[in-house]
């Protein structure tokens, strides 16, 4: 399904392995019968995911059909927004944050 971009996903820049430590970031999995797919030990491992841990999965769309991006649920999604913000907002992600709210709240024109 992927094709080519799998290819591109799973580059490594002249190392043996990625950022991660994962030998193989792309690997194949089959469906279960149940609709179920098993994850590799080694992803556990490189996510720091244990049985029980809340994940979440999301559909995404990709060139020429869909995949699903798996990761830890955050324990707050303020944080992880101010996360998200930090690197994309020079003034910071407090300031950020108090435009967007100022801009909303501005009754339309």
């Amino acid at each position: 399904m992927l094709g080519r971009f799998a290819i591109l996903l799973g580059m490594e820049t002249g190392r043996r392995t990625t950022a991660s430590g994962v030998k193989q970031p792309i690997r194949e999995v089959t469906l279960s019968s149940n609709r179920q797919v098993g994850l590799a030990s080694e992803f556990a491992r490189a996510m720091r995911v244990k049985p029980k841990t809340k994940m979440i999965e999301t559909l995404i769309r990709l060139p020429g059909g869909y995949g699903v991006l798996l990761m830890r649920a955050p324990r707050s999604y303020n944080a992880m927004l101010g996360e998200a913000l930090a690197g994309a907002s020079p003034d910071g992600v407090d300031a950020t944050i108090k435009a967007l709210r100022e801009e909303w709240e501005r009754p339309p024109r």
